[in-house]
Order: structure tokens, then C-alpha cells, then sequence
């Protein structure tokens, strides 16, 4: 078995727990159930802590996200006989014809745009030295970005963006369509919304197109579900890895100083297709690397709900819970929106504030799912459920959580308390009557933060 094949990252993402699985959690693990036991990774993120127990663990793994259930589903799930196909596996054949289509007609929407958008990119990088020269291709480039078309924006006009022609002056048209039947070729959804916001026009495309590939993958394909999902965590991973943010999609990033220009242009000159594939090649050299569980299930629900009677858990016996809940009050619905959409792909609504849409482009927030662990009013209550939960199902819990960054333990200091980690024990002592705090330091870069010492927890929870 090749441990290190579980450490390759799926995606960008914030508090990932790689580095601490093999030094601090294995061992807490191992002290709380046998091998061979079942696992509950009840927010699983990127997966990856699933991923690191799975060659010795039965693995259930859970994420309200859709885009993480993918990522679960693509590196868990499947028996033998889909271990074997993906050694022959063929992903041109798969998509390509499909993903070629809709470039194409994407293309014939921006045709001038395209062409206009590679040639910056190919002088901006080959004059990337301070001169002159540099500084009238840089202003064209934040020029042609500041004429690209605004989605549902019906002030709209067609003197301001001729360079983005046909599709500026289609935009609204486009889009109604396709929200009223998502199946409407070509797929335009990254490239309406997201095109020189947080990807470049070309990437924006192949997203868009692999994208519509993967959802045409004939039904008559006795694998077609767990293609799709190996696909779209491929795609995922092309999307997290190439935004010219920073790891995340809060906020697009500024081209205003010319030192972030370049830096921006260099991320929009990333190959989505190329990234598309080493991910595939990732993907399945884990699977040729590292035994997992046949019966390894994943599940896309709240939490909360999921671990009520009355779930599809009902028919699981559940060994050990883990929890690794958000820490702050940033919801993952915000900073990861992008990704969540690609895998929809619904064209939602996008947020508005005093009617102009965010510079994040963001779902409206009645369709971005909130959780009680982020708001400093609601998440003592949402520990309490949790933990109460767990213990009727008759299951030892493993929580993962922070002294120092932690929505909670912060919301205790701020209130007086000196031991924010004994309160913590304390609260879960009211239903496990066995509760023992581990700890390790190590350095935390926040959202704007430079590195901090921050004390990481582990509460281990059992009868």
C-alpha cells in the first residue's frame, strides 16, 4: 500500500487536515475503534481524512456540499469491477466528441474575444520586464476585462462590449433559455458568470465544456454514474486549481496593480484540460495504490438531518463519528460557491446589492446552504445536537476542533472564560462520560492572516 497516494490534494480548500492525519489523528483513531470498523467522516471537505483511513476502514463520508460528495464519491466509491475499468478507461472517448461540440460553439459566440484574449496573454508574458511596452498591453488587457458582458444586466450595452460579440448582446436571451431547460447547447454557464472574474475566456469555455460532456455521457453506460462523478471531481479539482484567486472564490482577485496583472495572467494561462487529466491520472493511480472498502458509502446531506432517525444511516452500524465542523463564522457555501455550481450547473440567480451584482458573483443567499457551526448565536446548540446524536446512535465520536480560532471557544473567552477547552469537554461530558482532550500546535494562516501558533483539538468521546 502507497500512503502517500492519499496525499494528493482533490482541491484548494481552507483547514484541510492532510498534514495532521498521519501524526495526531491515526493514533486517536486507532485508540477509539479496531480496524475493520466503520467510520463516519461527517464533514468530510475534501476527503481528505476519509481518504487516509479508507485502506483500513470502512468509510462513510458526508458533506452538505455537493461539490465535496462528488470528490468523496470519485475517490471511495466503486466495487472491483469499476477498479478494473478504470485501468482501460477512456476519457476521450467518453467526452471528447461532446466536449469539442460545445467549444465550438462557444467559440462562435466570442470568436474576436478568444483571439483578442490569447494574443494579450502571449505579450504580456513574453514583455513581463517594467519597460514601456508592458504598460499599453497591461492597459488593454484591464480594458478588454472591464468590456466583457454582465450576466442579466439589462443596461447593458452593445457599444461598450463589440469585442465580446454575438454573445454580449445574447447574454440575457442565453441565459433565460437555459434556466428554463438546463440540457440547451452550447453549456454557458462558467463562461456567462465567471469568464475574467476568477478564470481567463478560454478557461471559462473548456470548463463549460467538459462540463456538458460529462452530463452527456449516454444512460445505456453501465458505469455512467461513477464516471460522471470521477469526471466532475476531476473537473472540480482543474476549477480550484486554476482560479486567478488566491485558494478560494470569496472575491475575485484585483488586476489594478500591475504586479497582480501578471499574476492573474499567469493563472488564466493554466490548461483546464491538461489539469483535467493529471487529476483523472491522480484519481486513478489512488485506486491502483490504496485498498479501500467495497460497501464504502457517501452521503449528501445536513448533518443534523442526516444523523436523525429516519436517514439512510438507520441502515448502518456506525463505529466512530469524526468531526471536523467549520471553525469560523465563514460559511464554505461562500468562499467555495463556484465549485458547488459547476456541479449543479443550474445557472442560478446571482446576489445583488443595491442592485448591482457582487463582485463574487455569488448565488442569491437563500440558495447557499448555512451552517449553524458559523454563526456565533447557534453553534453551541448545533454541538449539542451533534453530540447527542451520536451517542443515540450508539457510536463514539472524534471531534476535531481549535482553541484558539474555533466560533465557539473564541465566543467563550470573549465571554470571561480563561479554559475555553474545559468548557468544550465539559459540554460533551453532559452526554459521553468519557472525554479526553489531545492537543498539537501548529501554524494557521487565516483568510488575510499571516501564520499563528494556534492549539489544534482532538476530543475523544466514548462510554
Amino acid at each position: 500500500m502507497i500512503r502517500s497516494a492519499t496525499e494528493q490534494r482533490t482541491i484548494w480548500y481552507m483547514g484541510v487536515k492532510t498534514r495532521l492525519c498521519d501524526e495526531f489523528i491515526n493514533g486517536a483513531v486507532q485508540d477509539l475503534v479496531e480496524p475493520g470498523g466503520t467510520l463516519l467522516d461527517a464533514c468530510t471537505g475534501t476527503a481528505a481524512v476519509a481518504r487516509w483511513f479508507a485502506p483500513t476502514y470502512r468509510i462513510l463520508a458526508n458533506d452538505i456540499q455537493k461539490y465535496s460528495a462528488v470528490v468523496a464519491r470519485a475517490h471511495l466509491e466503486g466495487g472491483e469491477e469499476w477498479q478494473e475499468t478504470l485501468e482501460y478507461l477512456d476519457p476521450t472517448e467518453d467526452l471528447g466528441s461532446v466536449r469539442d461540440e460545445n467549444f465550438r460553439m462557444l467559440e462562435s459566440l466570442v470568436p474576436d474575444a478568444l483571439e483578442l484574449e490569447t494574443s494579450l496573454f502571449e505579450q504580456i508574458v513574453a514583455e513581463g520586464n517594467g519597460n514601456d511596452r508592458e504598460s499599453e498591453i497591461f492597459e488593454l488587457y484591464r480594458t478588454f476585462v472591464s468590456q466583457a458582458p454582465i450576466p442579466d444586466d439589462s443596461n447593458f450595452s452593445e457599444g461598450e462590449s463589440q469585442i465580446h460579440q454575438p454573445l454580449a448582446s445574447q447574454m440575457i436571451d442565453l441565459l433565460d433559455q437555459r434556466r428554463a431547460d438546463h440540457q440547451v447547447a452550447p453549456a454557458l454557464l462558467c463562461t456567462a458568470y465567471w469568464a475574467h472574474v476568477y478564470f481567463g475566456l478560454r478557461q471559462a469555455m473548456q470548463l463549460d465544456s467538459l462540463r456538458r460532456a460529462i452530463a452527456e455521457i449516454p444512460t445505456s453506460d453501465p458505469f455512467r454514474e461513477l464516471k460522471q462523478n470521477l469526471y466532475l471531481a476531476a473537473l472540480v479539482h482543474a476549477a480550484s486549481i486554476s482560479t486567478s484567486g488566491t485558494s478560494h472564490f470569496a472575491q475575485p482577485r484585483s488586476i489594478a496593480k500591475d504586479s497582480e496583472l501578471i499574476s492573474v495572467v499567469r493563472r488564466r494561462l493554466l490548461d483546464i484540460d491538461e489539469l483535467f487529466d493529471v487529476s483523472l491520472d491522480s484519481i486513478r493511480g489512488e485506486w491502483g495504490a490504496v485498498p479501500r472498502h467495497a460497501e464504502n458509502r457517501v452521503y449528501c446531506a445536513d448533518i443534523h438531518q442526516l444523523l436523525e432517525k429516519g436517514s439512510p444511516l438507520d441502515e448502518e452500524t456506525v463505529d466512530l463519528v469524526y468531526l471536523d465542523p467549520p471553525y469560523t463564522a465563514d460559511n464554505y457555501s461562500r468562499f467555495y460557491h463556484v465549485l458547488e455550481t459547476l456541479v449543479c450547473y443550474d445557472y442560478p440567480e446571482l446576489e445583488r446589492r443595491n442592485g448591482v451584482l457582487t463582485r463574487g458573483r455569488y448565488p442569491i443567499q437563500e440558495n447557499r446552504f448555512r451552517s449553524d457551526f458559523c454563526s456565533s448565536s447557534k453553534v453551541e446548540d448545533a454541538f449539542r445536537r451533534f453530540v447527542s446524536a451520536c451517542h443515540e446512535r450508539g457510536a463514539k465520536l472524534l471531534i476535531s476542533y481549535s482553541s484558539g480560532t474555533g466560533l465557539l471557544t473564541r465566543r467563550w473567552q470573549c465571554q470571561g472564560e480563561k479554559q475555553p477547552e474545559r468548557r468544550l469537554r465539559e459540554l460533551i461530558l453532559e452526554t459521553y462520560s468519557n472525554v479526553e482532550i489531545r492537543n498539537q500546535y501548529l501554524m494557521h494562516s487565516g483568510q488575510g492572516d499571516s501564520n499563528r501558533l494556534v492549539s489544534e483539538l482532538l476530543l475523544l468521546c466514548e462510554d
